[in-house]
């Protein structure tokens, strides 16, 4: 009983702890593209903007850029049976706060990224703040159970998903295994996070209610295709961005500054080609309004090759958010463009794109079919449980998580 109350009061503390500045950095990164949508030329300081971020890191240390690979390692040491780790690859604030200010900056000037890579690096380093306090008052601590808190804690509060946020904490790491052992101070730090946040005026994604498809025959055969298909070309979009980083790094090996600044003059002039042609900067930013527009209007597939482009132009570039909202994007732009084709119901199966893709690209099945319950309200489970399993399974070994222990 005392080892079950020591670990929940660890998990309420990790999410109490983690909201405040995870709602701040919400708020902020939504302030931030609704200024970037009104002062539309802030996009011609994407190369300034790249600069700015290479010389953070220079000065500050670029591990900040590594906390989330940091993490998991941490979280494998203890999976291994090492749970002291004392000293040992320390995730601190200052690294978090480089992050923080770099991503606020790349969505107000324009970037296409997302927002809860730099959430979830928020939460493991309040996680490892409370560590490091636990270990010098107390002269133990289980630093694998704070950081998994950590990361459900801000899942939950970027999503308004506490039961996602809770299995995002327990598989980032190791989607292959079972950590029920940290299931008390994950689900505490998701659900303390997610209330409190609440409370405090958090922004979350706001996607509208659709009618699920019906449980058939049919359905389930053209939701298996559409899964294959689906967790293929996610697999082909990270392999993408990797190809275009090792080019990159093959033509200025060792020059950080040009291999950064050269993808975001050719973001800033693609976007500007992009606004000519189709008199709007939808594919710029978090890109939240193309998940409706795929549902109620039909995206092209021109849209998600825009998206894809955007994306891969600005993480190229070294702009910071997260890839989670772009895969999302990318999911329910490419579903709806196939679904228009076939004259298939296009707002039930955008969602089901999108989820589909994001679990395709984190490898993170139960926490996408969970969010597509908590977010999206798809109420329809059974296909939306096919659609994040197939997805996975077709997807191969390649995501934007490089250090997850998958099979």
């Amino acid at each position: 009983m005392e080892t079950h109350l020591k670990n929940a009061l660890r998990g309420v503390l990790t999410g109490l702890l983690s909201a405040p500045f995870i709602t701040l950095f919400s708020n902020l990164v939504t302030w931030a593209n609704g200024f970037n949508s009104e002062h539309r030329y802030l996009i011609l300081l994407l190369p300034v903007g790249s600069l700015i971020i290479i010389l953070t890191y220079h000065l500050l240390g670029y591990q900040s850029k590594k906390i989330t690979s940091m993490a998991i390692n941490q979280i494998h040491y203890a999976e291994d049976g090492n749970t002291s780790m004392k000293g040992e690859g320390r995730i601190s604030v200052k690294m978090a706060a480089t992050s923080f200010f770099n991503s606020v900056l790349s969505h107000f000037l324009g970037a296409s990224v997302g927002k809860e890579g730099v959430g979830v690096q928020i939460g493991f380093s309040a996680a490892s703040f409370l560590d490091r306090a636990e270990e010098r008052l107390l002269g133990s601590s289980r630093r694998d159970y704070y950081l998994m808190g950590g990361a459900a804690s801000a899942f939950s509060a970027l999503f308004g998903a506490p039961v996602a946020g809770t299995l995002f904490g327990l598989h980032i790491a190791s989607p292959r295994l079972a950590r029920f052992d940290a299931l008390l101070p994950a689900a505490c730090a998701s659900f303390s996070s997610y209330f409190f946040s609440q409370l405090i005026g958090i922004h979350v994604l706001y996607t509208p209610g659709i009618k699920p498809l019906d449980l058939t025959v049919e359905n389930a055969l053209i939701v298996l295709l559409f899964a294959v298909i689906i967790g293929i070309v996610c697999s082909l979009s990270c392999k993408a961005l990797e190809f275009f980083k090792e080019k990159l790094n093959d033509i200025y090996p060792g020059n950080e500054v040009i291999k950064a600044v050269i993808p975001a003059f050719i973001l800033t002039l693609f976007s500007v080609l992009i606004y000519l042609s189709k008199g709007h900067f939808l594919y710029n930013g978090l890109s939240i309004d193309l998940i409706s527009y795929s549902m109620f209007r039909a995206a092209g597939f021109e849209d998600f090759l825009i998206k894809l482009v955007m994306v891969l132009l600005s993480l190229a570039a070294g702009f910071q958010g997260g890839e989670v909202v772009p895969l999302l994007v990318l999911g329910a732009t490419f579903t709806s463009s196939l679904a228009s084709v076939l004259n298939l119901d296009t707002a039930a199966f955008s969602i089901l794109g999108a989820i589909g893709f994001l679990a395709a690209g984190t490898k993170l099945p139960l926490v996408t079919f969970a969010l597509g319950l908590e977010l999206f309200g798809y109420s329809e489970p059974s296909l939306l449980f096919l659609m994040t399993s197939v997805a996975l399974i077709s997807s191969g070994k390649t995501g934007i998580y490089s250090h997850q222990r998958i099979y």
